[in-house]
């Protein structure tokens, strides 16, 4: 367990550092709280709040990708993996499984 979260701590405070944009979310944050509840880390807590809604959020506002016909789980899970990747240290090979635990349990989750 020790291995996991300390990857995931000198993470955190690289996210802590990067400004955010004002449209999005820091993938980097994102990641971290996602982490955090599918139970590879700490919930992050009130801290959290904008970035686990920006990844339940419809886009272009977040992550969620709807289509004419309701929510496009295949898409969702594409888009969201694909910004998911855009934080350095989701791309860490010690990363690896928590990206993919986050992907698999909320990949496809409106």
């Amino acid at each position: 367990m020790k291995r996991i979260l300390c990857p995931i701590l000198a993470l955190g405070v690289a996210a802590s550092t990067n400004p955010t944009h004002a449209q999005t979310v820091d993938p980097c944050s994102v990641y971290l709280c996602m982490a955090g509840i599918s139970g590879a880390g700490a919930s992050g807590g009130p801290a959290c709040t904008a970035p686990i809604a920006f990844w339940h959020t419809a886009a272009p506002a977040g992550l969620a990708v709807y289509d004419e016909e309701g929510f496009d789980a295949p898409a969702s899970l594409a888009a969201r993996q694909t910004y998911l990747m855009t934080c350095p240290g989701a791309q860490v090979s010690s990363n690896a499984g928590i990206l993919s635990a986050i992907i698999a349990e909320w990949g496809s989750v409106p």
